[in-house]
């Protein structure tokens, strides 16, 4: 992380310390001293203009909200200006209305718009299902504020006191439909909001507690530090570098009946009794008319707020069937088709082992009438060629039994003649029959043997095997190579490992190399002769003895393929 990163992340800390020790400092000074009411203007001055700092220096999508949100403080504090003018200035009690009253009532509507701004970014989605929610709590918080607060003040005081009594607690209501609004979005979640939220909060408790009764706590100083603690949270939020995602659209959650919104309901439901109770403990007269319209219109937005949930959930309810029919329909086919791959594979099979089973009469004739004309007395040419004949022919042959037995392997046919062999003198067997291909390529072909216990295997299939693991290595072996077989015991097993200095094999390769078929990139592209077979076959007789065939390879510098087989019982027991 940058520095500039570093620094953009830690400024938000630094301005709420100082704005905590600025607050402390407030309480410290002698009070309604000209220093206090400075220190007091300088925490809304500072919290303006973070406002807009804070987007300057993050960069938000959109800035205009922020912009609205540092004009509106700064009509508080100018208010806060005017407000303390009257007392050190012009020393006498600020009349109703004032110039300061003004500038207070013109930052509410500021920071009101601030925040719609940032409903309007939301998704459609969430702004149409917390339009309820908020109308909800908003409707109840109105008629609390009008039965405690408003109502009184409409008939006492000339006109412009009470066009003032009733704006404070009308913006109250504005600015909290506003905050609502939005505290019923994802943006609930970040540092940012949280902070801008705690100060909406602040600035409404010390609101409502204020204009409860003006004359009692005018000159109460643990109400200012709600002011005071609003203006810096304001700030901090600014600062803090998640109040980029509170112009980005974030991502809607499905409709579901969270724990916020059946609280919603509650609050929504219980409003009207709860104030019918407290007007009677207290002993006021009952307000039936303004009780009856807020319960009746509380009691509509819930129903129809249900209603909306009632809908959402038969909507994804119906989703949730057609998206299991959907995948009931696709389970149909997929099994069909997986039916119809099982059909087709077997129908191949049988295809193969009938073709090769039709190919190995011919084939095992033109093997022995080529053998009988060897006998016979022919020029070199013709030997030559009936040589070609002969090796193609066995070639063909050994492809054709290959086939026959991967069907047989399928068909689950193979049979075994299990006894207790030799694995040592299996091995030197097939590495005496493959000396003539090495030397022919320039190979050296070296082998080790040690003394191991015998396995209980079938001792022609385990010769299948070496051929296949010594003729796999000679092939993908390059002229002036080399090819090593050795044997031993290991555990209670005995290990076969056959290592070449060939072209390797790919790790992506190695994961599908002893599948039926199969053939590495490169022995492809390097048009290397072969049908896939050989390891498949290598690896099934293996697993048919219990044992398994692994494989250890790099690119460019050789392979090593292992073979693992339990020992005899008898040869374990000893």
């Amino acid at each position: 992380m940058n520095v500039a990163a570093t620094r953009s992340r830690s400024i938000h800390r630094a301005y709420l310390a100082a704005g905590l020790a600025a607050t402390a400092l407030y309480f410290a000074l002698p009070w309604d001293s000209f220093a206090q009411t400075l220190v007091y203007d300088a925490i809304g001055a500072s919290a303006a203009a973070v406002s807009i700092l804070g987007s300057r220096i993050h960069r938000p999508s959109l800035r205009l909200p922020w912009y609205l949100f540092g004009a509106g403080l700064l009509a508080f504090s100018v208010g806060d200006v005017f407000f303390n003018l009257y007392s050190f200035v012009w020393h006498r009690d600020p009349p109703v209305p004032s110039i300061a009253d003004v500038f207070y009532l013109a930052g509410y509507p500021l920071l009101t718009a601030g925040l719609c701004l940032l409903v309007r970014r939301l998704r459609s989605e969430e702004r149409r299902r917390g339009r309820f929610d908020a109308a909800m709590l908003i409707a109840a918080f109105a008629l609390c504020q009008w039965i405690f607060l408003m109502q009184d003040r409409l008939h006492s005081g000339s006109l412009g006191e009470r066009v003032v009594a009733l704006s404070y607690p009308a913006m109250d209501v504005i600015l909290l439909a506003a905050l609502v609004f939005f505290a019923l979005t994802p943006t609930s979640r970040t540092v940012a909001y949280r902070y801008l939220a705690v100060s909406i909060v602040f600035l409404l408790v010390a609101d409502e507690v204020y204009g409860l009764s003006p004359a009692r706590y005018a000159h109460t100083t643990w109400l200012d530090s709600f002011w005071l603690l609003s203006y810096v949270c304001w700030g901090v939020a600014a600062l803090h570098p998640s109040m980029r995602e509170l112009s980005e659209p974030a991502r809607a959650h499905a409709p579901r009946v969270s724990t916020l919104r059946l609280a919603m309901l509650a609050v929504a439901l219980t409003t009207a009794p709860a104030v019918l109770l407290i007007q009677s403990a207290t002993g006021a007269s009952v307000d039936a008319v303004p009780i009856a319209v807020g319960a009746g219109l509380l009691g509509g937005l819930v129903l129809l707020r249900l209603t909306s949930i009632i809908h959402a959930l038969e909507e994804l309810r119906g989703t949730e069937r057609l998206a299991r029919a959907e995948a009931e329909t696709a389970q149909r086919l997929l099994a069909e088709q997986n039916e119809r791959l099982r059909e087709a594979d077997r129908l191949k099979d049988e295809f193969v082992a009938l073709i090769s089973h039709d190919l190995r009469t011919p084939l095992t004739s033109i093997t022995g009438y080529v053998e009988l004309a060897l006998e016979d007395d022919l020029t070199d040419d013709v030997r030559g060629f009936l040589q070609v004949v002969a090796r193609n022919a066995d070639r063909l042959l050994a492809l054709v039994n290959d086939l026959l037995f991967v069907a047989r392997l399928q068909a689950g046919e193979m049979s075994l003649e299990p006894a207790d062999v030799d694995l040592a003198g299996v091995v030197r067997d097939g590495v005496n029959a493959m000396e003539p291909r090495a030397a022919a390529k320039g190979i050296t072909l070296t082998c080790v043997l040690d003394a191991v216990p015998s396995v209980h295997a079938d001792r022609n299939r385990m010769l299948q095997v070496v051929d296949n693991l010594v003729s796999n290595a000679l092939k993908f072996t390059p002229e002036g190579g080399a090819v090593h077989v050795s044997l031993r015991q290991h555990d209670d097993c005995v290990r076969l490992e056959v290592t070449d200095s060939g072209i390797g094999i790919a790790p992506n390769d190695q994961r599908r190399l002893f599948q039926r078929f199969f053939r590495a990139e490169n022995a492809v592209e390097r048009q290397v002769p072969g049908t896939g077979l050989g390891l498949y076959i290598s690896r099934v007789i293996a697993e048919a003895h219990d044992g398994s065939v692994s494989v250890r390879s790099e690119l460019g510098r050789g392979s090593t393929f292992r073979l693992e087989l339990p020992m005899a019982r008898a040869a374990v027991a000893a």
